[in-house]
């Protein structure tokens, strides 16, 4: 495929602003399946950075500029992505769903012992929060969204035909894109992405529009 047939760069031909929404590398703790929200900051593990490294050629010379959630994880893969383009930009709002007292444990043993709670938000996780101070993933949706607005007014009308990359997490990426698309948050599992890879859409001022997936 060559670079005029990218998806990223039909969109910006469009000029029509193409975001590449990157989830980050893998950590021990997704090795591990074990919970990592926003409370977690792991570093890439060595699969990890294999993968960012990966990413960062595949768009090489495709992204004009960076932005990133807080956490290490996201700032490590965003920086291969920025080579040549400055530091990322990190944007608070952006870090992982609150997971609570699920942080940092494996999965099975919770799925099991909190079998009413998930019973609850696969129906519907817009107002369900998680135990132990977590937060709901309409709650997340609402911050999340208020991070990409701060891209979108620093890039000001300087977006036409721009090619830009938003490194964050699992869940906060799939709770963005089911409010841009405004589809219900129970759908987030069809936005799940391969650690590494990214959902494209497109924004033209008017609307949110979703391209590609896994890339």
């Amino acid at each position: 495929m060559g670079r005029a047939d990218q998806p990223w760069r039909r969109v910006a031909d469009q000029r029509a602003l193409a975001v590449l929404l990157v989830r980050h590398g893998r950590t021990s703790f997704n090795a591990e399946h074990r919970f990592c929200g926003g409370r977690s900051d792991p570093p890439l593990d060595e699969q990890g950075r294999e993968q960012a490294a990966a990413l960062a050629q595949r768009f090489s010379g495709e992204v004009e500029r960076v932005w990133c959630s807080p956490q290490q994880r996201a700032r490590q893969t965003a920086a291969g992505l920025a080579a040549g383009l400055g530091t990322p930009v990190v944007v608070p709002s952006l870090r992982e769903l609150d997971q609570g007292l699920f942080e940092g444990h494996d999965f099975q043993p919770i799925l099991t012992e909190h079998a009413e709670f998930f019973r609850a938000w696969k129906r519907d996780p817009t107002d369900v929060e998680i135990p132990g101070g977590g937060e709901s993933m309409g709650a997340l949706a609402r911050r999340v969204s208020g991070g990409m607005t701060e891209i979108l007014a620093q890039l000001g009308d300087d977006w036409r035909g721009r090619v830009i990359a938003v490194v964050c997490h699992q869940m906060a990426q799939a709770a963005f894109v089911c409010h841009a698309l405004e589809r219900p948050l129970r759908d987030w599992p069809q936005f799940q992405l391969r650690n590494a890879t990214a959902n494209l859409l497109s924004w033209d001022r008017e609307r949110w529009s979703l391209v590609g997936r896994n890339l």
